[in-house]
C-alpha cells in the first residue's frame, strides 16, 4: 500500500479537557495535530499522564467520563467525527474505526467464547450469518497465527496466554476491515518473545489491509522499529515528530533524548538515567511545559510559551535549542556493582521442584529441579517468557508457594517450605517486592501504616515513638517526600506506589531481596529510576537481590549474574557479560534477538 497521497484520518488542533469540581476545565491536550495515511503505522509516544491515549480516544470521536472535546476537527474520508452524534459514531467504531486495548484480559469478556464475540461485530456491521459468518472467523483466527482456530472458537478468554488473547483482540478489531485502528499499548507486559511475534504480525496486516494506524505506547524502542512517523507529546502537546528514525537516531527535544536514555539495553551494559520529577498534569500555555525537567533550560524557556516549529526534512519540535541538541549526546549512568566481599553463599536453591494442583489429579510440574546460589551483595536475575516458572520459583523462594521437593537454605539454614513455619529473623532477613503495587499496598492504610508494618513486625531497635521519623527516612532513601506519609495509595502515580513497596521492603532490613517484575508495567522514564534506586539502595544496605523480569535488558542492567528458565528449567546460567556476549544455549539468542535495539543511543 502507498504510504503517500491523501491521509484517511486527519487530525488538526485538537483540544481535550477535564470539567474540574470548580466548574473550570482543566486541558489535557492543546492544538494536537496528527495524519494517518493508509498501510502505514503513526506512532504516538510519552510518559503515563502525557495525553497520549485521551488524544487517540478523542481523534475517533470518544469522550471519557468528565471529558469535553474543546476545539479541533478529525475528518475521516470527509466527515469530521467530532461532529457526529453517539449513535452516529458507533455505527462507525468497529467497522471503518477499530480499537485493541492494553490488557485483552480486561477488554475481552471472560464469560463469552471467543467466537460469540468475534461474531458480534461481523453481524452488527457485516450482517454476516450462518456458514460465511462462521468461514470469517476461522478466517481470521487462522491470519492471527492461532493453533487450532476452529476448535479455538468455543474456547474462553481464559484458556488462551496472555500473548493468544491479544491476538484475539486482534481479530475481532480488524473483522470488519477498518480503515483505521487505533492501537493502545498492546504488547505492554507481554514477555519480548511474545512482543516481537505480535509486533511482527501487526507490522504484516498493517501492509497487507492498508489500514491507517495510530500505535501509542510509552515504549520508543518498539516504536522505532515498528512505526512509519513517530510523534512525542508531553503535558498534551508534541514535542517532537518526524519520521521515526530521524526521530530515534537524533533526537532534537530533550524529553525525547531523556526517553532514550532511559530505556535499558543490552548494548549498552549498566546505563540508564531517570528523568528527575514528574510531568504536569495539565497542558502548560505561558512556558516551555518541560522546562522544570530540562538541563538545556534558559530563562526564555520559563517567560513564553515555545512554538512548534519545522527544522530540515520535515522534522518538528518544540524546542528553541533543538540544533544544538541534536548534536549532543544524554549522560547515562552506570549503576553501580558491588563488591562480593564475602564468596560463601547467602541464597542456596538445591534441586527445588514446584507444582500446581493436587497428584490424585495430575499435579503439573513448573519449577523442575532448579539450583542456583546468590552471594552476599550480589544481584542475580532470573528471565524468561511467561510460565517458565521464574515467579513460581520465586514465591517458592519467599515461602509463598511449597516446593515439592528440594531444599532452600540462608546462611545455610534450610528454609522451611512456607513463610508462616519459619522463625521472625529468616522472615525478617529475606523481603519481597511484587509485580503489581496495586494489589500489594493495602488501600486502606495510609503510607505511614504500609511503611511502618514491617519496623513493628521486625524492628525491636525503633519504639514506637520514633516510627514517624523511621519511615520519614525510608521515604526520603526511596526519593519521596516525607509529606506523602498521610497519603493514600489511590493518590499515588504507579511509580510511587512502586517506590513505597520498596521502601516497606527495605524496612525490615533485609539481607535478600526479592523482586517479581517490579518494572514491567511502568514507563521507561520511571522504570529507569526504579533500577537506579534498587542498585544504589542494594549496595547502601548490603543487600542482594533476586530479579525476575521477563526483559533482558532490564536484567543487564542491574545483575551481575543470570539464569534463563523455559518451560520450568534453567537452560543456561552465566556472568552477566558471557551471557550477553556469548549465549550458549538457542533459547537464550531467541531472547536476545527478540530485543527492540532501534534506538542509536542504545
Amino acid at each position: 500500500m502507498s504510504t503517500h497521497g491523501q491521509p484517511v484520518l486527519e487530525v488538526t488542533d485538537l483540544t481535550v479537557g477535564y470539567r474540574r469540581p470548580d466548574g473550570r476545565t482543566n486541558e489535557v491536550v492543546w492544538k494536537t495535530s496528527l495524519e494517518l495515511h493508509p498501510g502505514t503505522i503513526t506512532g504516538l509516544a510519552g510518559e503515563s499522564g502525557c495525553g497520549k491515549s485521551t488524544t487517540a480516544l478523542a481523534t475517533i470521536g470518544y469522550r471519557s467520563p468528565g471529558s469535553q472535546i474543546l476545539g479541533g476537527t478529525s475528518v475521516l474520508d470527509g466527515t469530521d467525527l467530532l461532529t457526529l452524534s453517539t449513535p452516529e459514531l458507533r455505527s462507525l467504531w468497529g467497522s471503518r474505526i477499530a480499537y485493541v486495548a492494553q490488557s485483552a484480559t480486561t477488554a475481552l469478556n471472560p464469560a463469552i467464547p471467543v467466537g460469540r464475540q468475534l461474531a458480534q461485530p461481523l453481524g452488527v456491521h457485516l450482517g454476516l450469518k450462518g456458514d460465511e459468518l462462521h468461514k470469517r472467523q476461522v478466517e481470521l483466527l487462522d491470519a492471527m497465527g492461532l493453533p487450532e482456530p476452529e476448535a479455538a472458537l468455543s474456547r474462553y478468554p481464559f484458556q488462551f496466554s496472555g500473548g493468544q488473547q491479544q491476538r484475539v483482540a486482534i481479530a475481532i478489531a480488524l473483522s470488519c476491515r477498518p480503515r483505521v485502528l487505533l492501537l493502545d499499548e498492546p504488547t505492554t507486559g507481554l514477555d519480548v518473545t511474545t512482543q516481537a511475534r505480535i509486533s511482527a504480525l501487526l507490522q504484516e496486516l498493517v501492509k497487507e489491509t492498508g489500514v491507517a494506524t495510530l500505535y501509542v505506547s510509552h515504549d520508543l524502542a518498539l516504536l522505532g522499529g515498528m512505526a512509519d512517523r513517530l510523534a512525542v507529546m508531553y503535558a498534551g502537546e508534541i514535542v517532537e515528530e518526524s519520521t521515526a528514525a530521524a526521530v530515534t537516531k537524533t533526537p532534537r527535544h530533550p524529553y525525547t533524548q531523556a526517553l532514550i536514555a532511559a530505556v535499558p539495553s543490552i548494548k549498552r551494559p549498566r546505563a540508564v538515567a531517570g528523568i528527575a520529577g514528574r510531568p504536569p498534569t495539565h497542558v502548560v500555555l505561558d512556558r516551555c511545559s518541560f522546562a522544570e525537567r530540562c538541563s538545556y533550560r534558559q530563562p526564555a524557556c520559563t517567560s513564553e510559551p515555545i512554538q512548534l516549529r519545522e527544522l530540515d526534512g520535515g522534522h518538528r519540535v518544540r524546542c528553541i535549542r533543538a540544533e544544538e541538541i541534536a548534536a549532543a549526546t544524554r549522560e547515562t549512568t552506570a549503576l553501580p556493582i558491588p563488591e562480593i566481599k564475602d564468596p560463601t553463599p547467602l541464597l542456596e536453591v538445591a534441586e527445588v521442584w514446584c507444582e500446581y494442583g493436587s497428584r490424585r489429579d495430575g499435579a503439573r510440574a513448573v519449577v523442575k529441579g532448579v539450583s542456583f546460589d546468590v552471594r552476599p551483595g550480589e544481584t542475580v536475575g532470573i528471565v524468561g517468557e511467561s510460565g517458565s516458572g521464574k515467579s513460581t520459583l520465586l514465591r517458592a523462594i519467599a515461602g509463598l508457594h511449597s516446593p515439592v521437593d528440594g531444599a532452600i537454605r540462608l546462611r545455610g539454614n534450610e528454609l522451611a517450605r512456607t513463610a508462616v513455619q519459619r522463625p521472625r529473623q529468616l522472615r525478617r532477613e529475606l523481603q519481597l517486592v511484587f509485580q503489581n503495587p496495586d494489589s500489594s499496598l493495602n488501600p486502606r492504610h495510609t503510607v505511614q501504616d504500609i511503611v511502618a508494618r514491617p519496623i513493628r513486625l521486625f524492628r525491636e531497635d525503633v519504639t514506637r515513638s520514633k516510627e514517624k521519623d523511621a519511615v520519614g527516612d525510608l521515604l526520603e532513601s526511596v526519593k519521596l517526600p516525607r509529606s506523602l506519609a498521610v497519603r493514600y495509595p489511590a493518590e499515588l502515580s504507579g511509580g510511587q506506589k512502586q517506590r513505597i513497596a520498596i521502601a516497606r521492603a527495605f524496612a525490615a532490613q533485609p539481607t535478600l531481596l526479592l523482586c517479581d517484575e517490579v518494572t514491567s508495567a511502568l514507563d521507561v522514564s520511571v522504570q529507569a529510576t526504579i533500577l537506579e534506586l534498587i542498585a544504589d539502595l542494594a549496595l547502601c544496605f548490603e543487600t542482594a537481590v533476586v530479579f525476575v523480569s521477563h526483559d533482558l535488558a532490564v536484567v543487564r542492567t542491574v545483575a551481575t549474574r543470570a539464569l534463563v528458565m523455559k518451560d520450568g528449567e534453567v537452560c543456561e546460567q552465566a556472568d552477566i557479560e558471557q551471557l550477553f556476549s556469548a549465549p550458549a544455549h538457542p533459547y537464550t539468542r531467541e531472547l536476545l534477538s527478540a530485543i527492540p535495539e532501534s534506538i542509536a543511543a542504545a
